[in-house]
């Protein structure tokens, strides 16, 4: 059954719960997602981000995602974010990853859409499905500008020229957020859900708060992508750890760590409504 695509992790535009998209940057956080969708019987996403592939490289990452998700019965996805560059899109497919992202979203509409309908017809064409991206999720701001967001008549016109499975859109959150502060345009979410075809994917999600998060839900937002919280959870423990006892073993260190982190993921599984779904 594993890998999936995020087609076969039973969430859809009309399901009332959302699937937990968790970027993972080595095989300890892999099977820290894995084990919390084991506890939470809970599909989930692992997500293989650039700075990741960076860090560790494109076909280890792919490999090991793989390979751990083959262990376990609840449905997983393997899934390319926010690829910029066709030519890694084209690798990862070759990998056999089983989603993929592209991120368009700095260029014009024409060129996003362009771009993004070739990658949706590459990933097509390997039995992977695609995800698009129309408006702006800014890194490392405060606040999210109304242009940034996206455009009702321009994200219509966007899924259904592009194809795409899932569509990233901008609604007031924001990458790289250490704590939760953000809201969301609901407004702006109802108009998007009631217009679009396809489900609707929510990017920064470690910085909206929680009742922003439930509320996005029933609003019609299916995949929450989380990346820089689980960090945060992992560097903070480990803090404290070395604080508290400076000669503990490295390796007792980490698994505590990613124990942490699992606790984490499962906790958001529960708020994504996404428990007991697989």
């Amino acid at each position: 059954m594993n890998p999936c695509t995020l087609n076969q992790l039973g969430v859809t535009r009309e399901t009332p719960w959302a699937v937990g998209h968790f970027n993972i940057h080595n095989q300890e956080f892999i099977r820290a997602v894995v084990r919390a969708a084991e506890a939470e019987r809970s599909p989930a996403i692992l997500a293989v981000g650039m700075m990741s592939v960076k860090y560790m490289g494109l076909e280890p990452l792919i490999s090991a995602c793989q390979s751990i998700s083959r262990e376990t019965s609840v449905p997983i996805a393997v899934h390319l974010d926010h690829a910029r560059d066709i030519d890694i899109v084209r690798e990862a497919l070759e990998l056999g990853i089983n989603s993929v992202m592209f991120d368009g979203s700095s260029l014009d509409f024409e060129e996003n859409v362009e771009k993004t309908t070739n990658v949706v017809e590459m990933a097509h064409d390997c039995g992977a499905t695609a995800e698009g991206e129309i408006g702006i999720v800014p890194h490392g701001t405060e606040s999210v500008s109304q242009a940034q967001m996206t455009n009702p008549a321009l994200a219509i016109e966007f899924a259904e020229r592009t194809g795409v499975d899932f569509l990233a859109v901008s609604l007031g959150s924001v990458h790289g957020m250490k704590s939760a502060a953000a809201s969301l345009d609901q407004s702006l979410l109802q108009q998007l859900h009631e217009q679009i075809p396809v489900p609707l994917v929510l990017h920064g999600a470690s910085g909206v708060i929680d009742e922003q998060i439930s509320l996005a839900i029933e609003h019609g937002i299916r995949k929450i992508n989380v990346n820089t919280g689980l960090k945060v959870v992992l560097k903070s423990f480990l803090s404290n750890r070395f604080k508290e006892d400076s000669e503990s073993d490295l390796l007792q260190d980490l698994d505590l760590g990613m124990e942490a982190v699992s606790e984490s993921v499962a906790r958001r599984m529960r708020l994504f409504n996404s428990s007991n779904q697989a």
